[in-house]
């Protein structure tokens, strides 16, 4: 049980933005409960952009140290974990441009495909005898939003695969709603076209 839970209860957790201050009073213990409660949601966070576990998790010690920098500048004008998203995903974008990798597909997940490369792959592949198809088609996705600019990556991570509705996503992305929604509907589209050939082939 964490030191800052108060019998376990979650009500009772000491919310993020008591542990930023607690931590900029000089409690380094509020800084490692900071780190336990979110190091796994940036490390999938980076995984899913970058598509390389090694880069994923230098991008999540990366954001860590730039946290112990940037806490003094956390105002609380938004929810802590939307600004950690933030700075993480910039993180995630500047360690992109700087290694110009790309996914590497045979370290992108498996059986834990994402729902939106699932439901892509899936679209009019309904019969059982076109597994193999099927299992191709899935890699076909991965492979193209691999090549999708950073800014529909994104957008993809964050609505379709956290959950995170078009006003969320605008905040967190410091964009506005058409844009966010322009962008969604453009790495959609683009993804659709793509696949549009294995659609063709195989319905």
């Amino acid at each position: 049980m964490s030191i800052y839970d108060d019998n376990g209860g979650e009500q009772d957790r000491t919310t993020d933005e008591e542990l930023v201050r607690l931590f900029l009073a000089g409690d380094g213990n509020a800084f490692e409960e900071l780190v336990s409660r979110y190091e796994s949601v940036i490390m999938n966070m980076a995984y899913r952009l970058l598509g390389n576990r090694s880069d994923a998790s230098d991008v999540c010690q990366e954001v860590f140290v730039l946290l112990i920098r940037k806490l003094g500048s956390f105002r609380g004008e938004s929810k802590f974990s939307t600004w950690l998203y933030r700075v993480s995903l910039n993180a995630c974008h500047d360690y992109a441009r700087r290694s110009k990798r790309h996914v590497s597909i045979s370290e992108s997940p498996g059986d834990d495909l994402p729902d939106i490369e699932q439901r892509l792959a899936d679209d009019g592949f309904d019969s059982p005898e076109l597994s193999m198809e099927r299992a191709e088609v899935q890699k076909t996705v991965r492979e193209a939003i691999a090549r999708l600019p950073y800014k529909f990556k994104e957008v993809i991570f964050l609505h379709d695969l956290s959950g995170y509705n078009y006003k969320e996503v605008a905040e967190i992305l410091g964009i506005s709603l058409g844009t966010v929604k322009s962008r969604l509907n453009r790495a959609r589209a683009r993804l659709a076209n793509e696949l549009e050939y294995y659609r063709e082939q195989f319905s």
